[in-house]
């Protein structure tokens, strides 16, 4: 039986770029937004990369005045999988 990723041509299944995007945002606002989801405006996202299941992501992030840059890495393969912006509706300055 053939998977999606196969017919893709991966060598094994790939973590759904949502759930990327979940983590890398999830991050932004524990670490930018002190929890709160509702400070976020929207977010922006391009996908560059595909990530395995039981990759390790980090996300590493910028403030720029109601802006939060970010870029998601696989730390196994030392890639960059991910980058962005989440627009604030307000700043905190925890960076």
């Amino acid at each position: 039986m053939k998977t999606a990723s196969s017919n893709l041509r991966f060598s094994r299944p790939i973590l759904h770029g949502l759930c990327t995007l979940g983590f890398a945002v999830r991050a932004v606002i524990k670490c930018c937004c002190g929890g709160q989801p509702s400070l976020v405006k929207s977010v922006l996202g391009r996908f560059l990369m595909h990530v395995y299941p039981g990759e390790t992501l980090m996300t590493e992030m910028w403030q720029s005045e109601t802006r939060i840059i970010y870029q998601t890495k696989v730390k196994e393969r030392e890639k960059v999988v991910l980058s962005g912006a989440v627009l604030l509706n307000h700043v905190s300055s925890a960076l």
